[in-house]
Formats: structure tokens, C-alpha cells, sequence
């Protein structure tokens, strides 16, 4: 099953802002409807009609979060509207509050714990801490290697280009496709694991390809 990964950010209320975000890297992302969350890009490109799918969305037990969980439920029924999805099944998993390294450890068991043999993971590093990307990441990652057929289809971040102006109605929302990396990490773990002597030069090749 396809399962989609995102964090429901703490916004204030109001703070919370649609965008159209422009794919960089993988034109499946690209879609003209505004949104407040990057992964929504992800199910638009990816997910056909009649197809089951899930969406995962960590959370902390706040009034901010909550309510931003309910605006994710609002825009999902939008886009599986404009495309005639089934509407993923949508999971709430409550993380802790704080970055203490035991509350991103419970929050990475809880991930591994919705994945599935033959499931086809997408997973959105936009919102959250940096330690709670980092865990998420992590399970993903580690459930494509303890999962028979898991797969890593799409790792994904949503980022506002600044750069041309001071007016926040000019910025630029941008959906960058990060799966490159991954598989980097993976190779760089197997060139490791095979003791290879130049795994500079092995990597460069790789990337040449």
C-alpha cells in the first residue's frame, strides 16, 4: 500500500498559509492547486484512482496542532476531489513534546509501527524539528530495510524562496524532490559494509551514471 508521512506542524492559527508549490526535480510534483502541505503533492502525483492508500500524520496533543490536522483532512478531501482518489485512510499518531532523545525514539517506534510488508513509503521533511525530520526519516529508512518489499518512492521538502523580494506575496513556494539523498546514504552504507578503498571515486561514478 502507498503510504504517505507528514508531520502536522504548530502553527499559530492564521500562520498556516496555502501555496502553489513548484516541483524542483520531479515534475510528479508539480500540481496548480494551493496547499498548506507539501505531501498533498506527493498523493496528487502518485496515487491512481480506486487505489488504497494511507496518510500518516504525526502530531503533538496541542489546539495548534489539532486544529492543523483538521485543515490537512480539509485539503486532503479537496485534492482526492479534484483528481476522484479514495480518500486515504488518515492516521493520527501522537508524538511527545520536546526534542529529549527518548521522546524522537518513541516517536521512530511508533512510525515503524504503520508500516507494512510491500508497503511504498512518500514522506515530507517540511514541518516539525529538525530531530523529528531526522526520526522520520530514520523509520522510513529502516522499514525499507526490515520490511520484505517496502520501497522508497519519494522523499520530499517543501521550502519559500525569499530571495526576490521582502513581500511574503512574492515568495516562491517550492517542492524539492530529497530521494537522491537517501539513496546516497544508502550507497555509502554498502561501499562501508564492502570495504571498498576509494569510496570517493565509487560514489562519483555512481552519481555520474
Amino acid at each position: 500500500m502507498k503510504k504517505f508521512i507528514t508531520v502536522v506542524p504548530l502553527q499559530k492559527e492564521g500562520q498556516l498559509r496555502r501555496s502553489v508549490y513548484q516541483a524542483v526535480g520531479n515534475s510528479r510534483l508539480q500540481m496548480d492547486t494551493a496547499v498548506s502541505y507539501p505531501i498533498l503533492t506527493a498523493l496528487h502525483g502518485y496515487l491512481e484512482p480506486e487505489e488504497p492508500s494511507s496518510m500518516i500524520a504525526l502530531g503533538q496533543d496541542t489546539e495548534d496542532s489539532r486544529r492543523n490536522f483538521r485543515i490537512l483532512q480539509e485539503q486532503l478531501a479537496e485534492v482526492c476531489a479534484e483528481r476522484k482518489l479514495v480518500m486515504p485512510k488518515l492516521e493520527w499518531v501522537e508524538i511527545g513534546k520536546g526534542d529529549r532523545v527518548a521522546t524522537h525514539v518513541d516517536t521512530f517506534q511508533k512510525l515503524i509501527d504503520h508500516v507494512d510488508d510491500d508497503d511504498e513509503l512518500f514522506a515530507c521533511m517540511t514541518f516539525g524539528t529538525k530531530p523529528v525530520s531526522q526520526a522520520v526519516l530514520m523509520a522510513v529508512q529502516y522499514a525499507y530495510r526490515i520490511k520484505r518489499n517496502a520501497s522508497i518512492s519519494c522523499i520530499l521538502y517543501g521550502g519559500v524562496d525569499r530571495s526576490e523580494s521582502q513581500d511574503a506575496g512574492l515568495w516562491s513556494s517550492l517542492v524539492y524532490d530529497e530521494t537522491a539523498l537517501v539513496q546516497l546514504d544508502e550507497i555509502v552504507r554498502l561501499l562501508a559494509d564492502r570495504g571498498v578503498a576509494n569510496p570517493r571515486e565509487a560514489i562519483r561514478q555512481i552519481l555520474s551514471l
